[in-house]
């Protein structure tokens, strides 16, 4: 049986990787949890493989993370799954608003993503409007913002 074998964990080379969110999360206090989600891309031809690396999530205002996340990886041209989707749960901090993890974002070309989603609430009596105080933290890379949009109660 043939194994795959992965390319050295290089240190730091999560700088390589494109660190984005996709779509902003929206959520109205009371309502059902959505996902916060955000991709991970390559942006060299070569394997990146920071090795595990500790994620940081902070919540846009207005939100607070269940704890639980999953991740799959996806063919960049067709965003068709190419691996089984993968649940765990992460730490919470700061009464929910923090969400830390540690993953290896482990990409073989620039033809493959990982697509990850954060599970998140509207916090009951959340003052409705669009933020854009959260972040993430990938690793050694510069953090991006986190956005999310409250709901008015009755828009959910």
């Amino acid at each position: 049986m043939a194994t795959q074998t992965q390319a050295p964990v290089q240190p730091g080379s999560e700088n390589k990787l494109y660190i984005l969110q996709q779509g902003i999360v929206e959520d109205a206090p009371g309502g059902v949890p959505a996902h916060l989600s955000f991709g991970i891309l390559n942006t060299v031809p070569d394997p990146v493989n920071p090795g595990d690396i500790t994620f940081t999530l902070k919540a846009p205002t207005g939100f607070v993370f269940t704890g639980w996340l999953s991740w799959a990886y996806h063919d960049v041209s067709t965003l068709q799954a190419r691996g089984n989707l993968e649940t765990t749960q992460g730490t919470l901090g700061d009464g929910g608003r923090t969400l830390t993890f540690t993953h290896n974002p482990y990409l073989s070309t620039n033809q493959e993503c990982i697509g990850y989603g954060a599970q998140v609430t509207a916090v009951d009596g959340a003052t409705p409007g669009r933020y854009t105080d959260g972040q993430l933290k990938v690793g050694a890379a510069a953090p991006i913002k986190l956005k999310g949009r409250v709901l008015d109660p009755d828009e959910d």
